[in-house]
């Protein structure tokens, strides 16, 4: 059962707080922990509606062990029906809570009675998760003995269930947008190799061609984990004898022969396993038309981060090179004429580099193809008796033609064309792909003559352009969505701290009325009891607060009303009210408080910070320990400095101190309690009035200083409000 208000909201806090950036059962995990722990429960589950289809399904347990979930559905299996038709279905369809106080008093036949008396609980309850007024899941509770569950029980798992809805809907938002980024990340990739590329090729000079060449001698291709190809380069192509779509998205297994197969899921297994990263094997391949080459293939693994997400392959078509070999032996004793086949081959190899890059064609004036190499064959789905000879008309859109003609005509005026132009052009098979061309004149005898051009595939770079403008489109959608689901959980935030703060006003004044006897006599026993109530909640409301503050500057809204504020006087007021907390810990408070001027600024905000500070400083300070506080006129300004005898800070958490939710000694330590809200609040507030706060420490304790500027008091004749500016 639920222990106190503090243990509930410290419980919705840490649920709230979950860091929606971990694994998804990770977070589940969590939720369930805070949960359980809390209401002191025997266990406890969720079931989340699937996104996809709909159907209501358990996916975390918690204290039920690893199979519990498969358990759940091997019995609804065995019953014939539906996991819906327990009470999880009742909640599912009417968004109300269902609690089971007795599970045997529950109908026998119920496929999971066996279930429950097996793992040792006898009482549920369902509690709907919400999203607006969809049921999003639900957070199940078991307690191990029949149970009544309290309504202050309901209501803190009713607000623990919309909390875990939140996180569960952010959490879910945090991953599409995590698959989204890194799915375009991968396409921008894509588009920037396809770009680097595609600027390479017969517009460098002389020097650019050699070195390509010798660059696009090996074929060059990207594979997946699961070896299935990604990209490969134009003399990958040119082995394979294959265009890009025939080949991209294929596994490379599918272009071997049989008996190569084997030899090549062995290697990639290897590769996948880490014990190899990298190796050359020689592989038997067969062509779309049946042809069977052998290659000479050099894999290695591509890493990121330490793992493996692809690999990389260098092929060369040996076929042809055991061909040369038999050629050079054959002309062995011909040194000469070998030397001028070796020529030969090397002009081949040339005029195949040049081929395989973008299309090149030339035409007449008139618009007649003269010549065409086998990159624009490949770009026009065409053999070359097919277009030698025939108008651009025949292989353009009607749009794309006006367009050539107004080239044509430009460029027999002498006009330079230096802009490419974009062009549909009509394949063979009826399909369409975008060209971009760039063209220049042919000269002969002052007359231009024929007009040469290079037409370079453009329509995956812009199928690409405009999936990265969609994706684009999604994170700022995604984005909006995260900022709605912030604004929620602040507003949350705001509406429960409103909520608690009253109460527990009302029972600090009737506890003080207690304990200044104002209700009659008192023992010292019930004395140091009420003590410790007022120091509870005091702590309580002091956290209450925080919070509230802490959501006006998460939404930008904090304001400070300035007007005359006395520090000497806000001061005794803060040691009046945190008697109990000294009390309690007989601590002793040393004062070198001089008298100060009155300053301009907030007084409650003021407070606040020096509370925050005072607080700290009791909180950990030993029992019988001390603290002392000074207040002094420093030039135009006013220091507060507040000195404990404390643990001290260590040097590496200092510079972190001030940092939202940051706690010098983290979970090892919780017996100093708080979440980190302090120390930020502090310090928002002493900058908004212009100030600073630091903070120096060592083993014999920390000292918190403040300085604040005496603003002219004249110009607060009214007073004024300042927002709080990020």
């Amino acid at each position: 059962m639920v222990n106190d208000e503090k243990s509930k909201l410290r419980a919705l806090n840490e649920i709230s707080s979950i860091d929606i950036t971990l694994e998804f059962d990770r977070i589940l995990e969590k939720i369930l922990d805070f949960t359980c722990k809390t209401m002191d429960a025997h266990s406890g589950t969720i079931m989340l509606v699937d996104e996809v289809d709909g159907e209501l399904k358990m996916v975390a347990s918690y204290r039920l062990g690893p199979d519990y979930i498969e358990k759940v559905y091997k019995a609804a299996e065995k019953a014939g029906v539906q996991i819906t038709s327990s009470p999880s279905g009742t909640v599912l369809k009417t968004g109300k809570y269902y609690s089971v106080p007795n599970v045997y008093n529950e109908p026998k036949n119920r496929p999971w009675f066996d279930l429950s008396k097996e793992l040792g609980f006898s009482a549920q309850i369902f509690v709907p998760m919400k999203r607006g007024i969809k049921v999003t899941g639900l957070l199940n509770v078991y307690m191990a003995d029949p149970y009544h569950f309290r309504d202050e029980e309901i209501d803190f798992l009713t607000i623990a269930a919309s909390q875990a809805a939140s996180v569960v809907q952010n959490a879910r938002i945090c991953t599409r947008l995590k698959d989204n980024i890194h799915e375009l990340k991968q396409y921008k990739e894509q588009l920037e190799e396809k770009i680097k590329k595609a600027h390479k090729g017969l517009f460098d000079s002389e020097a650019k061609y050699r070195e390509l060449f010798d660059n696009a001698q090996e074929g060059i291709c990207v594979t997946d984990i699961n070896g299935r190809f990604l990209s490969i380069n134009k003399t990958g192509l040119q082995i394979y004898r294959c265009i890009s779509d025939q080949i991209i998205g294929t596994k490379f297994s599918e272009w071997l022969s049989k008996d190569s197969v084997d030899i090549a899921l062995s290697t990639l297994n290897k590769l996948q396993s880490g014990e190899i990263t990298e190796q050359q094997v020689i592989r038997e391949i067969i062509r779309p038309n049946g042809e069977h080459r052998w290659i000479e293939e050099k894999i290695r693994a591509i890493k990121e981060y330490d793992r493996i997400i692809g690999f990389h392959s260098m092929i060369n078509d040996i076929t042809e090179k055991k061909d040369m070999e038999l050629r050079l032996r054959y002309y062995n004793e011909k040194l000469r004429m070998s030397y001028e086949k070796l020529k030969i081959a090397e002009v081949k190899y040339r005029d195949l580099f040049e081929n395989a890059s973008d299309g090149i064609y030339i035409h007449d004036v008139d618009g007649y193809f003269i010549k065409i190499n086998k990159a624009g064959l490949e770009m026009f789905g065409c053999h070359g008796e097919e277009i030698i000879g025939s108008h651009l008309s025949e292989w353009l859109s009607p749009a794309s033609v006006e367009m050539v003609n107004e080239i044509i005509k430009d460029l027999v005026s002498g006009k330079t064309i230096d802009k490419p132009a974009i062009l549909e052009v009509v394949r063979k098979d009826g399909k369409s792909r975008l060209g971009e061309i760039k063209v220049r004149p042919v000269n002969y005898d002052d007359t231009i003559t024929e007009v040469y051009g290079i037409i370079r595939d453009v329509t995956e770079k812009n199928r690409l352009e405009q999936k990265l403008a969609e994706y684009h489109e999604q994170i700022e959608q995604s984005y909006e969505d995260l900022k709605e689901a912030h604004r929620a959980k602040t507003e949350f935030i705001s509406n429960i701290t409103h909520e608690l703060l009253t109460p527990l006003t009302s029972i600090r004044g009737y506890t003080e009325l207690i304990n200044d006897k104002k209700m009659g006599d008192i023992n010292d026993d019930l004395r140091e009891k009420l003590q410790i109530i007022l120091r509870d909640t005091d702590q309580l409301i002091i956290l209450i607060h925080n919070l509230s503050i802490v959501a006006e500057l998460e939404n930008n809204i904090l304001e400070l009303q300035i007007k005359s504020v006395s520090i000497n006087e806000t001061i005794i007021k803060i040691l009046q009210d945190i008697q109990p907390q000294l009390e309690c810990k007989k601590i002793s408070i040393v004062q070198d408080i001089h008298t100060l001027p009155e300053i301009g600024g907030d007084e409650e905000k003021l407070a606040t910070v020096i509370l925050n500070l005072i607080v700290n400083a009791i909180k950990f300070t030993p029992e019988n320990g001390k603290i002392a506080i000074t207040a002094v006129e420093e030039g135009d300004n006013i220091r507060i400095s507040i000195n404990d005898t404390g643990t001290g800070i260590p040097a590496d958490k200092l510079p972190f101190i001030f940092d939202r939710f940051h706690q010098v000694y983290g979970t090892s330590s919780r017996k100093y309690g708080g979440v980190g809200l302090g120390l930020i609040i502090s310090k928002a507030i002493i900058e908004m009035h212009n100030g600073i706060i630091w903070a120096k420490s060592d083993e014999n304790g920390s000292t918190f200083n403040i300085v604040l500027p005496k603003h002219n008091l004249d110009r607060y004749h009214k007073p004024q409000t300042i927002n709080h500016k990020p």
